[in-house]
């Protein structure tokens, strides 16, 4: 794990904790238990634009959800053997995500989503909970990879994606799996 600079700004009054007096509010039971928490990681400021670029051409457009689980993604990826144990390591990997082998510039366009990218990529790093539950793989729901028939593992379904581990737990990379028949 890099250690370098810790992303120290206030997360922003957005995700602040509710006020006290919801607290007399009924609480109502949860469907399933809530993630988890991260642990808080500090990485430099390269590190950081690698994660916010990936959510934002990732994810740009989805729900905040959507966006927080690409990031978990890479996150999960960081702590998995099969991959780099950096952001950027994981991010520019082999064509991992389409958007670092296209040829195409990647500076972000859309200055609002790409806020909304970075502010995402601080929140995921100071902890907040994996909505995954630690998935190391996505696509898009209107995809169907011949690589993963048959394999889905644990899997979500968040925002227009879907989050999953393959079920044989053999974590292989996407440039890998999609060279299986």
């Amino acid at each position: 794990m890099v250690a370098a600079l810790v992303v120290a700004e206030p997360i922003g009054s957005a995700w602040a904790p509710r006020p006290a007096q919801d607290a007399a509010i009924p609480k109502v039971q949860p469907v399933a238990a809530a993630p988890a928490p991260s642990p808080a990681r500090t990485v430099s400021a390269a590190e950081l634009r690698c994660l916010a670029l990936n959510i934002y051409w990732e994810s740009r457009g989805q729900p905040v959800a959507g966006q927080a689980a690409v990031a978990h993604v890479t996150l999960n990826r960081t702590n998995s053997p099969a991959f780099p144990a950096s952001i950027c390591g994981v991010v520019h990997q082999s064509c991992q995500f389409g958007w670092t082998c296209d040829g195409k510039k990647d500076l972000p366009t859309e200055p609002n989503a790409w806020a909304e990218s970075v502010e995402i990529a601080k929140r995921a790093l100071a902890g907040e909970p994996d909505p995954t539950g630690g998935a190391l793989y996505f696509h898009q729901l209107v995809e169907k990879p011949q690589w993963v028939r048959g394999r889905y593992g644990h899997r979500v379904v968040i925002g227009q994606h879907v989050f999953f581990n393959v079920k044989d737990g053999s974590d292989r990379q996407l440039a890998q799996a999609a060279a299986d028949p």
